[in-house]
């Protein structure tokens, strides 16, 4: 039995051996957990407010920290289920006529309102993040958020009447003020950040500009070989790494 036990952005860890684990019995929390999703295999729960000083051996760790500890298999778990225990936090009242809705989750998981028969089903912000490739460099930013040592690629969410490449070049133009072409797909994932995002990467070229940072936004950008990379991403897990990891591997792409 897996036993993911989530709480806002965290989950619910043991350390064992100076190994982070997943809690292997539930039975000392029963009693302050509430059952998201049941299966023969999976436990899966979040717990109250007031009862996160009550763990015992256990206690949580942020996501990101987590994601670290775990398999790409089971990472991804995590990630879901996190995910859909924030949309019934955000659902627990219909949008439309403000009725308290019914948590139906094992009907695709989705709530409903009994007054106006409204079904309401998880939301998924798309986002983008770029690597943007200039002669034999990538772009490497440092968001202002970041944790110490961190970098990435530039990412943001795509807003409404935008296209993926629009919001792409609209991104770049507005955190370090160039512009970018060739813009190609590359891969996606769910990212739990801010809760429902799902990530949708590409690479694109350097066209032209200067880097001109945005200060609420990134506090340092620049041009870098593989062998020059000034930080990684705070979790392997992330799309972002992959697509790091695969340049440095690789030069060439």
């Amino acid at each position: 039995m897996i036993n993911i036990i989530v709480y806002k952005h965290q989950v619910l860890v043991k350390n064992i051996d100076n190994s982070i684990t997943l809690p292997d019995t539930i039975s000392g929390l029963s009693n302050i957990l509430i059952p998201i999703h049941v299966s023969n295999t999976h436990f899966i729960a979040t717990i109250n407010d007031d009862a996160t000083n009550n763990l015992g051996d256990f206690y949580f760790i942020g996501l990101r920290q987590a994601l670290n500890h775990f398999n790409l298999e089971l990472a991804k778990q995590i990630v879901y289920y996190q995910q859909l225990n924030e949309y019934y936090l955000t659902h627990k009242f219909c949008g439309r006529c403000g009725t308290k809705t019914i948590l139906r989750p094992t009907i695709n998981k989705f709530v409903y309102c009994d007054s106006c028969s409204s079904e309401n089903y998880p939301h998924i912000a798309p986002s983008i993040i770029v690597r943007i490739h200039k002669d034999d460099k990538i772009l490497m930013a440092r968001g202002v958020n970041f944790p110490s040592g961190s970098y990435g690629l530039i990412a943001g969410f795509v807003e409404i009447g935008e296209s993926l490449e629009e919001a792409i070049k609209r991104e770049t133009l507005e955190e370090i003020g160039i512009e970018i072409d060739s813009i190609n797909y590359w891969g996606s994932q769910s990212w739990p950040y801010p809760s429902n995002s799902l990530m949708i990467g590409y690479t694109a070229k350097y066209k032209s500009g200067e880097i001109k940072l945005d200060p609420t936004e990134i506090e340092a950008a620049d041009f870098y070989r593989a062998n020059e990379i000034p930080g990684l991403p705070s979790t392997h897990f992330s799309i972002a790494s992959r697509m790091i990891d695969e340049f440095c591997n690789n030069q060439k792409i």
